[in-house]
């Protein structure tokens, strides 16, 4: 199987990241992302669990509109169907975003 990369766009970061099973769903690949290290073993993203406010945050995966160039958010469910990578057209070498969401408490 070739390698499947993204470049994932986090606080005005771009990491090129290696996904290992492209065919996993995006609620997997987002916990895997949050637990995912570098070679000197830190935490390649920070994700903190709560905003300023002490809201409990979320974080999805998002695309760039072609058109507007707004960032939609990818939902990892739509109703009792997991989404993934191809359902949003993702492709080897794509650029995706990382998107924080506080969700009220």
């Amino acid at each position: 199987m070739e390698e499947f990369y993204l470049n994932i766009v986090y606080k005005n970061k771009t990491v090129r990241f290696r996904v290992v099973n492209p065919e996993l769903s995006l609620s997997v690949l987002m916990n895997n992302l949050k637990h995912a290290t570098s070679q000197d073993g830190k935490l390649i993203f920070d994700f903190p669990s709560i905003d300023s406010t002490g809201a409990p945050m979320d974080y999805f995966f998002g695309k760039e509109d072609g058109e507007s160039h707004e960032i939609r958010v990818m939902r990892p469910r739509i109703g009792k169907t997991d989404q993934f990578l191809s359902d949003y057209g993702i492709k080897n070498g794509d650029t995706v975003f990382l998107i924080a969401d506080p969700f009220p408490g």
